[in-house]
């Protein structure tokens, strides 16, 4: 009973993790400017994905704007025609692997370099006073939310990308927070919020109404 609580209650946290802070903060936000957050929404979502094990943002960032650089062709770090699907679906990338001119800006955030810095040390302090709290709670905490990033993430960049400039799998929204709208995503990079059904963009036109940059719903 006790597993099936912390699993639930994991999946739910996922929920709150890849809305605030995969889709809201790190994708819209950071990746593609659509809008500005406060201080305070910035230093709690980082946070969740460190809890998350994104390991450092700034590695996720770069290799996005690489991806929308040189999408599905050789150069994109998620190009699965050009690097294999299992390594597509599986690689954390992070900034060594991605050459510096993507991440110049970055290094101006404090937030975003103190994460870069010290993203080992918080991952094994949060994962290990979260064991010492309860196995239960570490399971509901920070492994499930690694889990659904994992698999959120890795399926985005393959079966999110299964035709040309990405398609729209519905399905996927559930580990990733609107995102599975991901042809849409592509055709208007500066689109707030992708689809009807969108709840992170939906989310961020209630939070950031003064800053989105284009409200348009795209009809299926």
């Amino acid at each position: 009973m006790e597993l099936t609580i912390a699993i639930l209650l994991g999946i739910l946290w996922s929920q709150i993790i890849s809305h605030w802070g995969a889709s809201l903060l790190l994708h819209r936000h950071y990746c593609h400017n659509q809008f500005k957050v406060p201080v305070w929404f910035e230093t709690i979502g980082l946070a969740m994905l460190m809890i998350a094990c994104i390991r450092t943002p700034i590695g996720w960032i770069a290799s996005h704007r690489m991806h929308h650089k040189f999408s599905d062709g050789p150069g994109d770090p998620h190009a699965v025609k050009h690097v294999g699907f299992w390594k597509v679906l599986l690689t954390t990338w992070n900034i060594n692997n991605i050459p510096a001119r993507y991440a110049r800006d970055l290094y101006k955030n404090p937030r975003l370099v103190f994460c870069h810095k010290h993203w080992l040390k918080i991952l094994i302090g949060v994962n290990v006073v979260s064991y010492l709290i309860s196995p239960y709670f570490w399971l509901a905490f920070c492994v499930v939310p690694f889990i659904f990033a994992k698999i959120g993430f890795g399926l985005l960049n393959t079966v999110g990308h299964r035709t040309p400039n990405g398609a729209n799998v519905p399905w996927l929204n559930f580990f990733i927070a609107g995102e599975g709208y991901h042809r849409n995503h592509h055709t208007n990079m500066k689109r707030v919020r992708l689809h009807k059904w969108d709840i992170g963009g939906w989310i961020a036109e209630k939070l950031f109404l003064d800053y989105g940059q284009n409200k348009t719903i795209i009809k299926r």
